[in-house]
């Protein structure tokens, strides 16, 4: 058998070569070529992910490779490749698409004769993300006299999933199979990913199916998408028998056939099941990645047992699979949502002490369960206070309701100082909080003689676009009258009829104007109406 022509080496690929005629000429955006005077190649049967020539079998079916996308088995292709895909990328960054096509195929040192050369280019541009200019130069291939193989059918299959257009990349195998070819099972595996991730499972079956038909099997790769997209679907038991029916074949599940379905189990209230799936796999020598357990962590979470969570993180460990971030917050963010405060607080700083960061929102869930928590129990508002401290050193900015129930906690706790200053936080973040925590400040702040303090938390109210009630002026119009300062308890006590409310308390001024008057303004609301009058 006459042996395949070797690949051409670096310096070879990348020898000068002059061009006289243009490769490429557009008019109105249309690519026109230049036919190339190379011979037709005799017909090659390649894999889109080897990329190396391979001379075809004399089988009507041509096996090829199983690698993945970028784990091209030739050093020199993938050299190439990559070089391609840099040129294009640093093209289309500043050119038009023609053009970027015309720049290539022009003033690239490595002349494009032989179909490989082609698919090496059509691979880079599937890579770079550029399909439309790869199906454009698909179609012009003929005009180069070079006749598309298996790998370059295996290329645009891949094109048209980038494109989302996987009804024609159907088609596209449907075509190749009736050609009596067979394109490797790495882009077998694109396909179905592709139609299983937009819903299509059944058109997805309908692959595995044709693969049947020429005898031909897909890999456990392409059983673990199918089984990944019935579970997304809800087929969760199509799956599982899909998953039994592997076992004891060539196509033996591995850890991710387990976690597909064990992920589909969690999501309809079946984690128990997805539990004895992980055991099983680990009977069977599989070693469960983080994956796995966190979509039990997950499952877990949903159904409200959290602390099964708990105990999955300890399984973790055991098996020697460190929980990452997602493992954690996924555990934390259940045990809050269920109100298991204790035990989230034990979470939280195992996470801090191995240095994983944790999310904003979580611990603001935090302070404010252990804030609640620490009315009834002493000794939580001091781990409340260190999340929230630690919440401002990392720069977050807390929420709303963190920083009102922390508020309400030091105002129980008779913090008021600490509670004024968490309030202009608020102010100052541009949240409003309810008249009753200001009117809790005020009132603790005037209780420990900082009649300035509530003032200040007044004005901090009318500032947040708050409207004042009438117990807020009584408290400081009281405090300020026993303070002698008139003029500011009337200025309140105007400011409060302006709103239309009648404090209880009124300032010294009017007491005095009654008794000037020989009491003959006895009524409340003769009172008010006096000193209506007065302030007018």
């Amino acid at each position: 058998m006459t042996m395949a022509p070797s690949l051409p080496t670096y310096l070879q690929i990348f020898q000068p070569y002059p061009l006289h005629t243009p490769l490429f000429t557009t008019n109105n955006g249309i690519f026109r070529t230049r036919p190339s005077k190379q011979p037709v190649p005799k017909k090659l049967s390649f894999s889109a992910t080897n990329l190396s020539l391979q001379q075809t079998n004399t089988s009507p079916i041509k096996q090829t490779t199983t690698n993945d996308l970028v784990d091209f088995e030739d050093r020199t292709t993938r050299f190439r490749i990559k070089g391609l895909v840099d040129r294009i990328t640093s093209l289309s960054s500043s050119n038009s698409k023609t053009q970027m096509m015309v720049q290539i195929l022009e003033n690239r040192d490595a002349e494009f004769q032989t179909i490989s050369d082609f698919n090496h280019l059509l691979m880079a541009l599937v890579v770079a993300h550029e399909p439309e200019v790869c199906l454009s130069i698909f179609k012009e291939l003929p005009s180069f006299e070079v006749e598309p193989d298996c790998c370059t059918y295996s290329i645009m299959i891949r094109c048209h999933c980038e494109k989302n257009d996987v009804d024609e990349a159907k088609k596209v195998l449907e075509g190749v199979l009736d050609n009596g070819s067979q394109p490797d099972a790495a882009t077998v595996t694109v396909l179905v990913n592709s139609l299983c991730k937009r819903g299509k499972v059944q058109k997805a079956m309908e692959v595995f199916e044709l693969m049947g038909k020429v005898g031909s099997r897909p890999g456990v790769q392409a059983y673990n998408c199918l089984l990944k997209g019935l579970s997304y679907v809800g087929k969760v038991e199509q799956a599982f028998d899909m998953l039994m029916g592997m076992k004891g074949t060539s196509l033996e599940p591995d850890v991710y056939s387990y976690t597909a379905v064990m992920d589909g189990l969690c999501k309809v209230g079946r984690s128990d099941e997805a539990m004895e799936l992980l055991n099983e796999a680990v009977e069977m020598g599989l070693a469960p990645n983080v994956v796995a357990f966190n979509t039990l962590l997950q499952g877990y979470s949903r159904e409200g047992r959290p602390m099964e969570g708990v105990s999955v993180l300890k399984m973790m460990q055991k098996h020697g699979c460190v929980p990452d971030c997602i493992s954690y917050s996924t555990v934390l963010h259940g045990l809050l949502k269920w109100n298991e405060v204790l035990a989230a607080l034990e979470v939280y700083k195992e996470m801090v002490g191995l240095g994983l960061e944790v999310n904003v929102r979580i611990m603001g869930a935090l302070v404010r369960r252990l804030c609640k928590r620490s009315w009834k129990e002493r000794g939580l508002l001091q781990d409340a206070e260190e999340v929230f401290e630690k919440m401002k050193e990392r720069g977050l900015v807390v929420d709303h309701r963190t920083l009102e129930v922390m508020v309400q906690t030091l105002c129980r706790e008779k913090r008021f100082d600490e509670a004024f200053a968490n309030l202009n936080d608020m102010v100052r973040l541009g949240y409003s909080a309810g008249a009753f925590t200001f009117h809790n400040v005020i009132q603790g702040l005037c209780s420990r003689g900082k009649v300035d303090e509530g003032v200040s938390t007044f004005i901090l109210l009318h500032a947040s676009g708050g409207i004042p009630d009438r117990i807020s002026y009584d408290v400081l119009i009281k405090e300020l009258n026993a303070r002698g300062r008139v003029s500011c308890a009337s200025y309140l006590f105007g400011a409060a009829l302006k709103q239309g409310l009648v404090p209880n308390r009124v300032p010294m001024l009017c007491e005095y104007y009654e008794i000037e008057e020989g009491g003959t303004v006895t009524d409340t609301e003769e009172l008010v109406t006096s000193q209506q009058l007065k302030l007018a």
